[in-house]
């Protein structure tokens, strides 16, 4: 008996420190725990799903179903009730940029749980009206989701029974004040359907089992990616004057950074637009490119395309993008780089405009998902071809080369602080003016 005491001791002391460990690791997992919202990729656009528990449910799922394609968060909190969420709205939303906001509220107003004044199809209208207004304020895109359907029997805290008709009355009440925003429906009810029995964690609850989380969290995840700004992001409106030149930027989050620096040192001599996307890979350049270049004429078009191809990535790293040059795979390999590449340059060249190449800035040690010297290699194909067009490079990867560590974002990163990306800018501004200048003398 006392060896088996003193196992079992020993057996507590080592495994129970092991089992706190593995519960905190995935508390702070944000694609275990709903409300461990990721920390920003800022090339990825940001997305926010508000609603009760159901969205609690599968907001991790929706995370994972989305990672490398935006940043998912949800107020740390469930949304409740209309009335309620009228009232902490903006709150949630704070002053932060939402490219994307799903949203929903329904369940609690239909069981009336926790409300002093119960809610009735037209408060819920009400409340919905005026939680849009606020929503619409962020400049995001916005989705309603649709209410789950409510359970086949006596709810099990509410002991009533809302029956279809009664969920019908408040869905189509939101129904009505979507349509009169212009608010799309993701229509979650009809997801669940008649399958409440086999997604339904028992007839007297509302919440879902593993599948029914997964196909809610498939439906949101596919209905969020189908208006992500990367999907055909139409180029930033022209303000300026019609007799300056048109210029054109095209590139990932580098040329994000220093676009708005070539803005300002161009003001008045040349107007210059960027996409509101992240250009990303070739393999996306070459989806994307008409919509990238929309129906305006270009005089000059500053494009790159190669920190993304050169990447490598795995579905199960930590690291921002699933970045992992040890255990992922490449993007874009170097030969699949080179003909994306070669149909870019000829589909450039269709517009007219002049071109100019940027060379992709380099790959400091230390970087997660990209291996250094790749950025080399793939800079020599591009020269190759640039040659071959007789486009003119902006030899941005040399500039880069010579910055101290105290221009890059932090050590290992491929971004810059602000006093880099305008170093940069400066290199953009030399080689617009220099080609449009060449353009004018012929």
């Amino acid at each position: 008996m006392r060896l088996s005491i003193s196992a079992l001791m020993i057996f507590l002391f080592a495994f129970c420190p092991l089992v706190d460990g593995q519960e905190k690791v995935a508390s702070q997992d944000p694609f275990q725990h709903p409300f461990t919202n990721p920390v920003d990729n800022p090339e990825l656009p940001r997305v926010l799903l508000i609603g009760d528990s159901i969205s609690i449910g599968y907001t991790p799922r929706v995370r994972r179903l989305l990672d490398g394609k935006a940043n998912v968060h949800r107020p740390n909190t469930n949304c409740r009730w209309s009335a309620f969420g009228n009232e902490k709205i903006e709150e949630w939303v704070g002053p932060t940029k939402w490219d994307v906001i799903h949203f929903n509220f329904g369940l609690w107003d239909w069981y009336g749980w926790s409300q002093e004044v119960k809610a009735t199809p037209q408060s819920y209208a009400n409340n919905l009206d005026s939680i849009v207004r606020k929503l619409k304020k962020s400049n995001a895109k916005l989705i309603f989701g649709m209410t789950t359907p409510p359970c086949i029997g006596s709810e099990r805290n509410a002991k009533i029974v809302v029956s279809e008709d009664r969920a019908k009355q408040f869905n189509d009440a939101a129904r009505a004040v979507m349509k009169s925003h212009g608010v799309p429906i993701n229509n979650l009810y009809a997801v669940i359907g008649e399958s409440r029995e086999k997604y339904q964690r028992g007839e007297n609850d509302v919440h879902y089992n593993e599948a029914g989380r997964d196909l809610l969290a498939a439906r949101v995840a596919q209905t969020v990616d189908e208006v992500l700004p990367n999907k055909g992001a139409q180029p930033e409106a022209l303000n300026g004057p019609s007799s300056i030149p048109n210029a054109l930027i095209l590139g990932d989050s580098i040329s994000i950074a220093y676009t708005p620096f070539v803005v300002k040192k161009l003001k008045g001599q040349v107007n210059v637009s960027r996409p509101k996307a992240n250009c990303g890979d070739t393999n996306r350049y070459l989806k994307s490119l008409p919509n990238w270049l929309g129906d305006n004429k270009w005089d000059v078009i500053h494009f790159n395309v190669g920190l993304h191809d050169l990447c490598y990535r795995h579905p199960d790293s930590k690291v921002q993008g699933n970045r992992d040059k040890k255990n992922g795979t490449i993007a874009v390999p170097l030969a699949e780089y080179e003909t994306n590449l070669e149909q870019i340059v000829e589909t450039l060249k269709a517009t007219g405009a002049q071109l100019v190449w940027a060379s992709t800035t380099m790959v400091p040690d230390g970087e997660a998902g990209r291996i250094v010297g790749d950025d080399v290699k793939y800079n020599a194909v591009a020269r190759k071809i640039m040659k071959k067009h007789g486009v003119q490079i902006n030899d941005l990867h040399a500039l880069s080369a010579t910055f101290p560590s105290s221009l890059f974002r932090k050590p290992g990163d491929v971004h810059f602080q602000p006093g880099g990306s305008e170093k940069l800018a400066d290199q953009v501004v030399v080689a617009l003016q220099g080609v449009l200048k060449n353009a004018e003398s012929k």
